[in-house]
């Protein structure tokens, strides 16, 4: 067992907590993963009027928001009928096991919505035809990411019906489709658009981003936007402002900690390590106000995610998705995520212990993967 003063941030000191990991970090998928499916088997049992699948941030939360006020409007439901299952790229419980569950629990016409996400492989695909066409569930997906051509045409035949904008974020794709919402919706729905496609005018927006990433459950985030929209009350602003405090401190550190230049096809790519902070803003730091002005900045977190940014004016490299692809992941052409390439805890040791190094080289081969792609089909990168 681990003394729990071990791994304080006054033990440690603040350099050291920003790079160690957290002691959630240990606990074995499969223990999670079980945690978080016999809480949504619990809910399911209960025959929802409808069921939400959807990304953990601001814009997945706040998706999922829209979402519940159309159902409660749509069906007179009460929220204790709706259940919002929130997934991460790289967490235990993943969009498979969840389609899995539904499929289990012999759910029957109720609507589903999957928004924020989009299907990195075809896997679930059988699971959610079954879904569809045996168990009568219409099925609508809200996306703004990246998707082949052969995701699409596979969805659509499996009876999915897809709503695709990448001008959008999810949530104001939604508010747009499903509306009319009331003012104080469609103003969560622009602001969270605002800080999901890095368009940053509105300053609510990060303490949105902020706030999503601080709740528990998302029922917290639901019922706290749905009341206020993005003017969050002022005790909740208090501990969003505390939060921001520690995560600069956290960000300045990752960008002083980045690793030596490594110049790729032409394009300056940087990589850096962190326990905390938000890995947007790191990159944001590095691609777009940082001096040696970066073209592609890698961002390893402790917990196995990794960020990968390059310039949001998307006059530079705009391949950010296709290297996340290639690692696993997905995302946008300036912003991407995937899990860091580990197969077996020693080497998630390995990559705690080196802080990333264990596995960069893999990241900086899929960036070269990507850019000499680029190069030899004479694609520029201005488009």
């Amino acid at each position: 067992m681990i003394d729990d003063e071990l791994l304080s941030r006054e033990q440690l000191g603040t350099g050291e907590w920003a790079v160690t990991p957290k002691p959630e970090h240990l606990v074995p998928d499969s223990i999670a993963r079980e945690r978080d499916r016999t809480q949504f088997r619990s809910q399911l049992a209960d025959e929802p009027v409808g069921v939400i699948v959807t990304h953990t941030d601001a814009d997945g939360l706040g998706s999922a928001a829209l979402l519940v006020d159309h159902l409660q409007r749509a069906f007179d439901a009460a929220r204790e009928e709706i259940v919002v299952q929130p997934i991460d790229y790289d967490g235990a419980y993943r969009f498979e096991h969840v389609v899995e569950d539904l499929q289990d629990a012999g759910v029957i016409e109720t609507p589903i919505y999957i928004s924020d996400f989009n299907l990195d492989e075809l896997d679930t695909l059988a699971g959610l035809e079954t879904l569809a066409a045996d168990q009568g569930c219409p099925i609508t997906w809200f996306d703004h990411h990246q998707w082949s051509d052969d995701h699409l045409d596979a969805l659509e035949d499996a009876g999915v019906v897809i709503e695709i904008d990448d001008d959008e974020c999810a949530t104001s794709l939604i508010a747009r489709e499903l509306g009319p919402f009331d003012d104080r919706i469609r103003e969560l729905a622009e602001c969270t658009k605002d800080i999901d496609l890095w368009i940053r005018d509105d300053p609510r927006s990060e303490f949105l981003n902020v706030y999503a990433s601080m709740v528990e459950t998302p029922w917290q985030y639901i019922s706290v936007v749905l009341e206020h929209g993005p003017d969050l009350p002022d005790g909740i602003q208090a501990e969003i402002d505390e939060r921001l405090e520690r995560d600069r401190e956290l960000e300045q550190i990752a960008v002083e900690n980045r690793s030596p230049t490594r110049t790729i096809e032409g394009y300056d790519v940087v990589c850096t390590y962190s326990r905390g902070g938000r890995s947007s803003t790191i990159g944001n730091e590095l691609v777009e106000e940082h001096p040696s002005d970066y073209d592609v900045a890698i961002v390893m977190k402790t917990h196995g995610g990794i960020g990968i940014y390059s310039h949001s004016d998307r006059t530079g490299f705009v391949r950010c998705h296709e290297v996340a692809e290639w690692l696993g992941g997905g995302g946008h052409p300036t912003a991407a995520g995937c899990s860091a390439p580990v197969q077996t805890f020693r080497e998630l040791a390995d990559y705690w212990k080196t802080r990333g190094a264990s596995v960069r080289e893999e990241v900086i081969d899929a960036v070269h993967h990507v850019a000499s792609s680029e190069r030899l089909a004479g694609v520029s990168s201005d488009e």
